[in-house]
């Protein structure tokens, strides 16, 4: 296999594609708008944005958020984006050629069908075309990626993936008598929620069962054992929220449990499984007298994969052991939500733990909260301090996996808009500094 690639400084990844992924807010609700300058209850936003990376070259999209269309609780999201002509070498032919980044992206969340009152149903597709694409086929813990015995592979390819999950809210706390909470917003903020926020587990709080079946294509033409990595399967999960506001917890915790299969069937590389436990914990704090809102937040996260076998190869002599999960899948690390100073999905093993630590401040200070001039509204800005740690190891042992972790640290700048938040992190870690735009806070 090639070995290619070294890495600049400074990597920027788009991740609006992904923005009703695992990570997004676990609660269904309705958000009402009680500041009297934005009465309205349905808010839409257009963002442009720009980057450059090694992979993608300058590359520059637009993503559209509607909350509040067609059902109150429901919010859309379409995004896409394209990329300068860069050169590629083709595996397999001595010929060059330029090629660009394209992509789309389509997801509806939250939809709530007739037959059922406590049924939702939320829907994300992506098509994905890169020219030189990262992969870290090998990304156990050990492994760098400046010296020459390691590099990932670099290779033109499609990355395309499909999710659909329906959820069902359990009559239990909050959702006992009324299905989806009223959230009363004052300028982002949640003014009737003095009740709510932490209290006996499922006893309070809102607890949702769900299924997810999910597809995914990765196509990469230099990966010698075969052109593509496919996948497909379904999840099963239960979630409780036990927060004042999902989307921007000041108070209060939540846990969900996660058991992934991809059964082997159709076009799928090979069969696998993998189960996550995902907490977090959130507490507010005084605030100053130029501040609206400090929160110390607290997250653990844990994966295993039972069925990865490294006693042997999926082919002869290949990268890939027997029933491993994709590196997108499972017990990885790196990117958009874990180890952010990181490539995504830069490691990935049989096991891993992570935990990270946010302290988050919302400033009274909002220069667009008059928003006048505006046809959307940016209800806060907020800054964020974070430090994450993490490892992956090849079996589930603790003192394995909580000695020689790998730490980073960051910056983020994020902003209130349409009833989601937008965010933009800076993450140092010794690999170097990533920047990353992406959707809803990362936990």
């Amino acid at each position: 296999m090639q070995r290619l690639l070294k890495r600049s400084a400074i990597v920027f990844f788009t991740a609006v594609s992904i923005m009703f992924g695992p990570q997004s807010a676990a609660a269904e609700y309705i958000v009402e708008k009680v500041n009297p300058l934005r009465t309205k209850q349905k808010d839409w936003v257009v963002l442009p944005y720009a980057f450059s990376s090694d992979s993608m070259g300058f590359t520059a999209g637009a993503a559209g958020i509607f909350s509040g269309f067609i059902q109150p609780q429901m919010s859309l999201v379409a995004t896409v984006l394209a990329g300068e002509e860069m050169p590629v070498e083709h595996a397999y032919s001595s010929d060059s050629d330029t090629e660009r980044a394209v992509g789309g992206m389509l997801a509806v969340n939250g939809y709530n069908p007739s037959f059922s009152k406590r049924t939702f149903i939320s829907a994300v597709g992506v098509r994905m075309y890169n020219p030189k694409q990262r992969l870290y086929l090998d990304g156990g813990h050990d492994t760098r990626q400046f010296d020459g015995d390691y590099q990932p592979l670099e290779s033109q390819g499609h990355n395309n993936w499909a999710d659909i999950d329906f959820r069902y809210v359990l009559p239990w706390g909050e959702s006992r008598n009324t299905v989806l909470p009223v959230i009363k917003s004052d300028r982002g903020i949640a003014v009737n929620r003095g009740d709510a926020g932490g209290g006996a587990p499922f006893s309070t709080g809102q607890t949702i069962i769900g299924t997810e079946f999910f597809y995914a294509k990765l196509s990469a033409d230099k990966f010698a054992e075969q052109p593509s990595l496919n996948t497909n399967g379904m999840r099963l999960y239960i979630e409780h929220d036990n927060t004042d506001y999902a989307a921007n917890p000041s108070r209060g915790y939540r846990i969900k449990g996660k058991v992934s299969a991809d059964f082997g069937l159709g076009s799928s590389t090979q069969s696998w499984n993998a189960v996550e436990l995902d907490s977090s914990y959130f507490l507010e704090m005084d605030n100053f007298s130029w501040t609206r809102q400090q929160v110390l937040a607290f997250n653990v996260w844990t994966a295993y994969s039972p069925s990865w076998d490294k006693s042997g190869s999926l082919h002869e002599d290949g990268v890939l052991d027997k029933n491993q999960t994709p590196m997108w899948e499972g017990a990885r690390l790196g990117g958009l939500t874990r180890m952010r100073a990181y490539d995504s999905n830069r490691f990935n093993d049989k096991a891993a733990v992570y935990g990270s630590v946010e302290y988050r401040l919302i400033p009274s200070f909002n220069p667009m909260k008059d928003q006048g001039w505006s046809p959307f509204s940016i209800d806060w800005f907020q800054t964020v301090l974070f430090v994450e740690a993490g490892r992956v190891a090849e079996q589930y042992e603790l003192g394995t996996l909580l000695s020689d972790m790998k730490y980073d640290v960051g910056f983020s700048l994020r902003a209130l808009a349409a009833n989601v938040p937008v965010r933009f992190d800076i993450a140092v870690g010794d690999e170097g500094t990533a920047m990353q735009v992406m959707i809803n806070q990362p936990f």
